[in-house]
């Protein structure tokens, strides 16, 4: 398999070229280009936010009892 890098495309060359295609793959290229726009556009966390995140996961987990996690959930299920 060899290495090397995709030649450069713009945007509009691709849409060029997916107009080109037949309805029905133009309707599939259309949603997966969504999709990928949809993911891209997701709002990020702030800086701020992100460093809770990094320090919340740099603390230790703590163990508990399974009698108090049990009762914790049972807060929120009193059916368990």
């Amino acid at each position: 398999m060899s290495k090397h890098q995709p030649k450069p495309v713009t945007l509009n060359q691709a849409f060029e070229a997916a107009r080109a295609l037949p309805e029905a793959a133009q309707q599939l290229v259309a949603h997966e280009t969504m999709e990928q726009i949809e993911d891209l556009a997701a709002p990020q966390p702030s800086p701020e936010r992100i460093a809770i995140i990094k320090e919340r996961l740099s603390n230790p987990l703590v163990e508990m009892p399974r009698e108090e996690l049990v009762a914790i959930l049972r807060l929120y299920n009193p059916a368990l």
